[in-house]
Formats: C-alpha cells, structure tokens, sequence
C-alpha cells in the first residue's frame, strides 16, 4: 500500500502526519518516517529540522550558507543519516511508514527512494506528502500503484483502516 497526499507550500503537512502518527501511537501501532518542523534563522531566513517520528530525535536538515546566501541548503549529509535512520526503523518492523515529502531529491532519483521501496517490499503502508511541482516525478516513481489522498485527516485514516489483515489498521 502506498499513497501520496496532494498538499500545497502552505498547507500544513507536517502536523497533518504528525497528527496521524501521534493517533496511531497512542493506538499502540508502530510508526516509521518524519515530519518537518521550520525555525527562524537570522542568516537564511529559515531552517528546515527533521523530527523522527519513532525516537522522537531532531537534527537540521538543512544547513545555513551565511548572511549573503539566499535561502538555506538542502544537507546531503543530513539527508543520508535520516536515510539510514528511517531505512533500520523499516526493517525493525513497523505499521506504516510516514514520508512528510517526495521532493526534490526524490524527484531526481535520490533521496528517500530506497526507504520507500524497501517498506513496500516489507508490506509496510507508506504516506507520502506530494507537493504539485513534484507531481510528474511522484506518478513516474510509482507508476500507477499509489492512491492519490485528499490533504484530510479523516481520508487518510479510512485508507489505512483498509489496509489488509496483515498491515495496519488505524
């Protein structure tokens, strides 16, 4: 099972997943993945942390270029920890997989790919947060398989609660 939910830059994806996370946790499920959180910078404007959704650690993902940069930088170094990270809590097990974005590294064939395709392999559900720009990538990554959600909690609970015997069940 595998699912991409369509949101826009403004909407909040990141506590619409931590939301889902936070109800299944406390429905005793194991949960896998990260949501965003932004943090005022006085050289770049904002900083981009990750928050794993299992240990509940936080690191930057994002790195700070200095005062004349404009904006901040994806950390690829960052990247590939959380990669790692999300890749052992997949194989330790869990009942869903929560990605806050298919992005720009995604769209480009990096990024959190293989973690996707693993927790899939596993029979693990996965969410996806898709913005629009990447939407031509997402389709070609998954070729037809995912189920396109409505940025709607109550949505995304129904998807999961049809999830087969063996997978979760919200």
């Amino acid at each position: 099972m595998l699912a991409g939910i369509a949101f826009h830059p403004k909407d909040p994806i990141d506590d619409l997943l931590a939301a889902i996370a936070e109800g299944m946790l406390a429905n005793g499920k194991s949960v896998a993945g990260y949501v965003q959180k932004r943090r005022k910078d006085a050289d770049c404007g904002t900083l981009v942390h990750v928050r794993n959704l299992r240990s509940g650690d936080e690191m930057p993902i994002t790195k700070n270029r200095g005062k004349m940069a404009k904006g901040c930088k994806l950390d690829g170094d960052a990247l590939s920890t959380l990669a790692s990270q999300l890749s052992r809590d997949v194989e330790a097990g869990s009942d869903v997989l929560i990605i806050a974005r298919f992005g720009r590294s995604e769209a480009e064939g990096r990024g959190l790919r293989d973690v996707i395709s693993r927790a899939m392999d596993l029979e693990i559900p996965v969410l996806v947060g898709v913005r629009d720009e990447y939407r031509d990538a997402w389709d070609e990554f998954h070729g037809g398989y995912a189920n396109a959600l409505a940025f709607d909690e109550t949505a995304i609970e129904d998807w999961l609660a049809q999830a087969p015997a063996n997978m979760v069940s919200a």
